[in-house]
């Protein structure tokens, strides 16, 4: 487990570590705090099945064997969205909160480590099965899969580095073009993509030393907020 937690504690001191180190992962028994209302898709971001994630029991970033639904960040970091008023460490759903929160002792970690893991919920568990939006997510992950994303990033040290870039920017556009889909056509809010589709690739790419250089010469339209990243080549930083 994680050893930067305050030393020589027994109970909680509202000190805001665990807030401030990301949201809890929801598993089953925490659908009746979503079926209830207490929180929405929008307050969720979806960890997909092999991406990179940070392991609480290895304490490395590691693949998830399996997708994960989280409670998403503020912002660009992976602080609580719940978590506010740094000074008082609260927390605005304390009365609601998820089992991890419920569990999580610092000071004890023997009621949390077993439960890592298991009996997660995905977004299939809390989306409706005849809603169109499955298919799509269905769609993305075949064709934006994780796996593949890193057996191109394994395969840039070879000989083939521009031909293994040039996949890795069709998968980025394909990503947004899937992205885009959802939203103009199927009417999906943006603000509910996170929980939809994860983080969009070109995020997770440049996290990982890749970044994006723009270009604009794709006849396609897209929403405005997405032509910034279409038709993007990669390079190393």
């Amino acid at each position: 487990m994680d050893n930067s937690m305050p030393k020589n504690i027994t109970r909680c001191i509202r000190c805001g570590t665990c807030c401030l180190k990301g949201g809890p992962i929801l598993h089953q028994e925490d659908k009746k705090i979503l079926l209830a209302g207490r929180i929405g898709y929008q307050h969720l971001i979806t960890i997909r099945k092999g991406e990179l994630a940070f392991n609480p029991i290895s304490g490395k970033l590691e693949p998830v064997h399996q997708e994960l639904i989280k409670v998403r960040g503020k912002g660009e970091d992976w602080s609580c969205f719940f978590y506010y008023d740094e000074k008082e460490a609260s927390c605005t759903i304390y009365a609601h909160r998820f089992l991890e929160c419920r569990l999580l002792k610092c000071w004890d970690t023997s009621g949390i480590v077993p439960v890592i893991g298991k009996n997660t919920i995905i977004r299939a568990d809390i989306i409706n099965s005849n809603d169109p939006i499955i298919k799509v997510i269905e769609t993305h992950e075949q064709e934006c899969s994780y796996q593949e994303v890193e057996n191109l990033i394994s395969a840039l040290s070879g000989t083939d580095k521009s031909k293994n870039l040039a996949k890795l920017t069709e998968l980025v556009r394909k990503d947004l073009a899937i992205r885009s889909y959802a939203i103009s056509d199927l009417g999906l809010e943006a603000m509910f993509e996170l929980f939809i589709f994860g983080r969009p690739l070109f995020k997770v790419l440049s996290a990982r030393g890749l970044t994006i250089r723009m270009a604009h010469d794709d006849p396609q339209q897209y929403p405005p907020e997405l032509e910034p990243f279409l038709n993007t080549n990669l390079k190393f930083d």
